[in-house]
């Protein structure tokens, strides 16, 4: 009832506007030669306080609601500018119609979203931040978005799944680091979502299902979405999230809407199409057996070595005849047949045909894939907050047949400020995904891309496959160039399909509060959740179920993070400057996942498991985990030149418990790092504009699972066993 009135209250957030009076700081922005206003350049106000705008037509920029004290500068920059620093004064002629004049060239400095949230001059970092503008992810926008950070960031390895559309994309910063998770932390607006790859339950032996990739979870975030992605490379780069942090961080802020009066429109749509970029060389001098042989007969070992698919047969093009799966069978009351329609010609001599090789027999296996992506958001704001809706609709094909993903994601993120101190931020994502099929990506027969690759015989014919029932017998009976080990491909994905439909709910709420004019409370609390129904249907003649199977797995997820900030900039004397943060944050996680299945089935055809011809087989795992947090940060400048941050923060881990005692579910994770500017320490030569001296240390590790302190018990007796 609690967590129901917490969502109520947050959508009421979410279009409630109050208004109320703002402190503002004003101006135009020009090019300081021509005196031209520069439309769109961005302004940032002091760094560690959240806000900002840009300008309008005219040049000209208002911000709103940040408290002035000493020593405090606004960041203006554009693109092909060099950046500007101003400095503000306590009294309000300092800060109302400014005229700021850009100089231009490169602009060196560049923002960078870092730990928390936090917004900051790359200079000033003593490790390794890379900042991706969201422009970059829609220019050839792929289904996964992972798929367009690949080549964007130094140091950023992407490996995209080997299922087509809508599978896992693999990340990993900086080279391996754990021997079972390199998966860096995904963070959307300050609160962290979930990026794993959950399969289905499977069975060890050779009757089963065998592992299905659905897709990683940020392959969800939504990219129009997207105003640009920071990735945190090093320990001490991401040492403020603690456990999860060990692999890096990739910090994705979504666009908002802007402080522009009125309402702003946008429309994007995006059609691609595809194919497998590079398959194997094959050798084309033998065809199917071995020793030189080959005669199929009933693909099961009747004939000469037919019950095997490599390929170190009779030599091809060298003008034989060879009984083959796909050579005509004449039966006696004349009708012509297949050889692999062996239940159907009861052993009538199959007619030899050509031994000819078939050097695209994989390639004429594919398809082009489509993919159609349109997008429609609306923004609009004002001088008391602003909004961004957005609807986006994916439809793709993959390359790979009967292989399909649909996605549907609307989006909304909201600003507030009720009064003066008070600013409440919200942002909230709804994505529906579904598929008819996923391909299987495991070992064995149901894996086409194993079967094809490794075993498919150099002399068959792809277009021979394509009708895949044997005559008469659609329904319990396919027709293959084996019956031993491997299935025709078609009829794996046309008809032993895995689908799915997965609904997912994240986002947060979040208010910050002007304590004092330099004191900032910030509360936030976000949560990530999602459901999901799977769907395993096996027919009748399967390799790895003669008698057909069914199989539903329901798979369930739901993450809240509960965090606090506290930002303090007290002024100090002379040269110096100082930043304290310190907060904390508390996690809870709770997962499930069970599977239902029949091994066989009553009836062909009818996926129920009603229908089961032997005990239904349940799996069931249940899985909760807390992490309780305290963190600071200590940002420490001197001349504008050396800074030094120190942070630490200390995890309690529910996952390291041991049966009867708490002990050892402490762990810190400290770093120290500094950043020195000699361009701004000493005259340089001309020649040399920018020059930086950074070292950093750190601390950080993984902790585990839940369930993996101590012995435990899983339950996996067949229902009515």
């Amino acid at each position: 009832m609690l967590r129901t009135r917490t969502w109520a209250t947050l959508l009421g957030l979410l279009f409630t506007v109050v208004l109320a009076a703002q402190t503002s700081v004003s101006g135009t922005v020009i090019d300081a030669e021509t005196k031209e206003p520069l439309i769109g350049a961005s302004i940032l106000v002091p760094a560690g306080i959240e806000g900002g705008t840009v300008t309008d037509l005219d040049g000209k920029f208002k911000t709103y609601g940040f408290p002035i004290a000493e020593k405090q500068y606004l960041t203006v920059s554009y693109i092909g500018y060099q950046t500007a620093r101003v400095l503000l004064g306590a009294d309000a002629g300092a800060r109302t119609g400014l005229t700021i004049a850009l100089q231009p060239g490169s602009a060196i400095s560049e923002v960078v979203v870092t730990a928390l949230g936090l917004e900051r001059d790359n200079r000033e970092l003593g490790y390794a931040v890379q900042q991706v503008d969201g422009a970059a992810l829609t220019d050839v926008q792929a289904v996964n978005f992972i798929d367009n950070l690949a080549g964007q960031v130094a140091g950023l390895r992407v490996t995209a799944g080997a299922t087509g559309v809508g599978s896992s994309s693999q990340v990993v910063i900086r080279g391996q680091t754990s021997f079972t998770n390199n998966n860096p932390l995904f963070i959307v607006d300050g609160t962290p979502i979930n990026n794993n790859t959950i399969i289905n339950l499977t069975n060890e032996d050779a009757a089963g299902f065998q592992e299905i990739d659905f897709g990683n979870g940020a392959m969800e975030v939504n990219p129009a979405d997207i105003a640009s992605v920071s990735v945190l490379k090093g320990a001490s780069a991401a040492a403020l999230y603690g456990t999860r942090a060990a692999n890096g961080v990739v910090v994705i802020t979504t666009k908002a809407g802007g402080r522009k009066p009125g309402l702003g429109l946008s429309f994007h749509s995006s059609f691609t199409a595809d194919s497998p970029f590079q398959l194997p060389e094959f050798q084309n001098t033998f065809g199917q057996g071995q020793g030189g042989s080959f005669a199929f007969v009933d693909g099961l070992g009747a004939g000469t070595s037919d019950n095997i698919t490599y390929s170190y047969g009779p030599a091809l093009d060298a003008g034989l005849n060879i009984a083959q799966f796909d050579s005509p069978v004449t039966l006696p009351d004349g009708t012509v047949v297949r050889g692999g329609d062996v239940a159907v010609h009861g052993g009538q001599p199959i007619t030899p045909s050509p031994w000819v090789s078939q050097p695209d027999n994989v390639k004429d296996f594919y398809q082009t894939g489509t993919t159609a992506i349109n997008s429609l958001a609306i923004s609009g704001g004002g001088d008391f907050g602003d909004f961004r809706l957005s609807a986006t609709d994916l439809r793709s094909a993959s390359y790979i047949p009967g292989v399909n993903l649909k996605r549907k994601n609307l989006s909304g993120k909201f600003s507030f400020r009720p009064a003066e101190e008070l600013k409440v931020n919200a942002s909230i994502n709804y994505v529906n995904s579904q598929s008819d099929n996923r391909p299987g990506s495991g070992y064995g027969s149901e894996n086409i891309g194993y079967s094809l690759v490794a075993w498919y015989p150099r002399q068959a014919n792809t277009a021979s496959l394509r009708r895949y029932w044997q005559p008469g017998l659609e329904g319990t009976q396919q027709y293959s160039f084996n019956y031993t080990f491997f299935d025709n491909p078609f009829f794996t994905l046309l008809e032993n399909r895995n689908g799915f439909n997965r609904d997912r709910l994240f986002g947060n709420v979040a208010a910050s509060y002007d304590i004092t004019p330099t004191l900032r409370a910030t509360l936030r609390s976000g949560m990530d959740y999602s459901n999901e129904q799977r769907r395993f249907l096996r027919n009748f003649s399967s390799n790895r179920f003669s008698q057909g199977g069914y199989a539903e797995n329901d798979v369930f997820y739901r993450e809240i993070n509960t965090d606090f900030l506290l930002d303090y900039h007290p002024g100090l004397p002379g040269d110096f400057s100082l930043n304290l943060l310190a907060g904390g944050n508390r996690l809870d996680q709770n997962a499930r996942n069970t599977q239902r299945q029949a091994l066989t089935l009553a009836q062909p055809g009818i996926f129920r498991l009603s229908n089961a011809a032997s005990p239904v087989e349940i799996f069931d795992q249940v899985a909760t985990k807390r992490i309780n947090s305290l963190y600071g940060l200590a940002k420490l400048g001197y001349k504008n030149f050396l800074f030094l941050d120190i942070t630490g923060r200390n995890d309690w881990s529910s996952a390291l418990a041991t049966p009867g005692s708490a002990d050892h579910t402490s762990f810190f994770y400290p770093s120290v790092s500094l950043s020195f500017l000699a361009d701004r320490a000493f005259n340089l030569p001309e020649s040399i504009s920018f020059l930086q001296v950074r070292a950093n240390w750190a601390q950080v590790g993984n902790d585990t699972d839940p369930y993996r302190t101590s012995s435990t018990f899983v339950a996996q007796t067949p229902f009515g066993g």
